[in-house]
């Protein structure tokens, strides 16, 4: 498979998908208002930015991978128009899945499994010192777990080369066989 297209599979991968709207909302949830304070508390903008930056890298790192494994070693120019690529389609992920609509996609789901009373204990907690502690260190730590996983990606890669590619063969028809050449008749 080739390199962008395993690329393109994998941003397709990290897209979430957002459940139906319109669904009822138990008596005791959280005002949407609550919601958007518990957010502001657990830093969820941060959060999903630096996710997004990290699902990203991720990507990168995984086509380095599979173009190290095919044998396509980047120069310098390369680098730079891959660098390039690369921060063109996370500016085009941000232009066309904006976080704001993210998180207001997600405002349901929290109604829905939480209530005002423990919405009101989160951003308690959230807001204590400990709990900015927490806020406060998961892009560092969601960093650090990248680069700790790198090598276990790295490792892992060819073997799930080998069976997407397998996978792929029995999901797709092969493909017929060239028809003959005829040679015109005069």
């Amino acid at each position: 498979m080739k390199p962008w297209k395993t690329f393109l599979l994998v941003c397709m991968l990290l897209v979430p998908s957002i459940p139906a709207r319109g669904q009822q909302l138990p008596a005791d949830a959280p005002s949407r208002q609550q919601v958007q304070s518990l957010f502001e508390a657990i830093q969820l903008r941060k959060t999903m930015e630096s996710a997004q930056e990290v699902a990203m890298q991720s990507a990168v790192n995984t086509v380095q991978q599979m173009m190290r494994q095919s044998g396509v070693i980047p120069d310098a120019a390369m680098q730079r128009e891959m660098d390039a690529l690369m921060k063109g389609v996370m500016e085009d992920v941000r232009a066309v899945l904006p976080i704001e609509e993210m998180l207001e996609a997600v405002i349901p789901i929290y109604q829905r499994h939480f209530t005002s009373e423990e919405v009101n204990a989160i951003i308690a907690f959230q807001t204590s010192p400990v709990g900015k502690k927490v806020v406060s260190l998961q892009p560092a730590m969601m960093q650090e777990s990248l680069q700790a996983l790198t090598p276990l990606q790295q490792r892992a890669m060819p073997d799930l080369m080998k069976r997407l590619n397998e996978r792929m063969r029995k999901v797709l028809p092969a493909a017929p066989p060239p028809a003959p050449a005829t040679t015109p008749r005069n």
